[in-house]
């Protein structure tokens, strides 16, 4: 159960992120990193989905990262990685600025697929949690 469960809404994230990225799963790698290092930023939060759509903002805050880290982070040879980080310049979905790549509106647009899969993957593992929680509170001898 816990397995079907889970497996299904990672399936359908990693193939809509790998369709988003036009079959390229180390591109979706690279935008997670990216990702991973603007929501961390402490006034990302401040803003709504609708600020981050319009494009107002079109290059985000972030704490930065480079193309070394992505490498590192993901076990991905720096020069893929350095070549890769080009393409998605190119396509407006990261900025660099000085040596920081930044995640921009266009990519929160683009990837909103993605975006929604993570987010039912997100729900998926809070329900299977939940029942499982609830299944071990069930057996405890305290209950």
């Amino acid at each position: 159960m816990i397995a079907r469960s889970l497996l299904r809404p990672l399936l359908h994230l990693l193939s809509t992120s790998r369709e988003a990225c036009s079959g390229d799963i180390d591109k979706f790698m690279i935008m997670v990193v990216v990702a991973i290092r603007t929501t961390e930023h402490e006034s990302f939060a401040s803003f709504t989905p609708a600020q981050l759509i319009s494009g107002d903002l079109p290059v985000f805050p972030t704490l930065g990262t480079n193309v070394r880290s992505i490498a590192d982070s993901t076990g991905t040879p720096k020069e893929t990685v350095r070549r890769k980080v080009g393409e998605l310049i190119e396509a407006g979905w990261i900025s660099r600025q000085a040596n920081e790549l930044r995640f921009t509106a266009l990519a929160y647009r683009d990837l909103d697929g993605a975006r929604v899969a993570i987010e039912d993957l997100a729900i998926s593992n809070f329900q299977v949690v939940a029942d499982l929680a609830r299944r071990r509170l069930a057996s405890s001898p305290d209950h």
